[in-house]
């Protein structure tokens, strides 16, 4: 007569699965992540397909990802509501103004400027106020330049409104996540 002593066989099995399943959740996380951070790509590269003229960069930027763990299986990926500076539409000065391309078409903006700040800023500026100021400097009384404010153009989470971009946006992210999933469960079973 043949005895097996299943209870041994049994807790390896559950052991086993266990890490198996810990592996798993692991690709989930990973794939998760990774389909947030193409999503990011993404948009960048649908906000200029729907015609806005920004630098691809400045959407990647503006947006911060809160990625997933074991704990919480949820990726938040969020824009940030700053306008954009209009430095970033292509700005190029001319001789009636600066030349902007926020979308289709390029405006001219006629008393407007591009300058360097101190601080290394570079942005499109317009004059502000109608009378310059006196300001006294080293005991001289001197004219002050008038006051100038930077301009700007649709904040990136304006343009991802736009609804052609967010359905190519969530039709990409449909596309992508099971893919990877797929990618990250196949380099688990791999590794067993």
């Amino acid at each position: 007569m043949l005895k097996l002593d299943v209870r041994a066989d049994v807790k390896g099995v559950t052991t086993s699965l266990n890490r198996y399943i810990g592996e798993q959740q692991k690709a989930v996380v990973r794939a998760l992540n990774k389909t947030a951070t193409q999503a990011r790509t993404a948009a960048a590269v649908e906000v200029r397909a729907a015609g806005y003229n920004i630098k691809s960069s400045a959407v990647k930027n503006s947006f911060s990802i809160q990625r997933a763990t074991r704990s919480n299986l949820v990726v938040v990926l969020k824009a940030t509501g700053r306008p954009v500076a209009l430095i970033n539409y292509g700005a190029r000065q001319g001789k009636n103004g600066v030349s902007v391309q926020v979308k289709t078409g390029r405006t001219v903006l006629r008393h407007a400027f591009i300058a360097t700040m101190p601080n290394g800023h570079r942005g499109v500026f317009e004059r502000t106020g109608k009378q310059h100021k006196k300001v006294v400097r080293n005991g001289k009384v001197r004219r002050s330049g008038l006051p100038i404010k930077e301009l700007f153009g649709p904040s990136i989470p304006q343009s991802l409104a736009n609804e052609s971009v967010q359905k190519a946006l969530m039709k990409k992210i449909r596309e992508k996540f099971p893919q990877i999933l797929r990618h990250e469960l196949a380099f688990v079973a791999s590794k067993k």
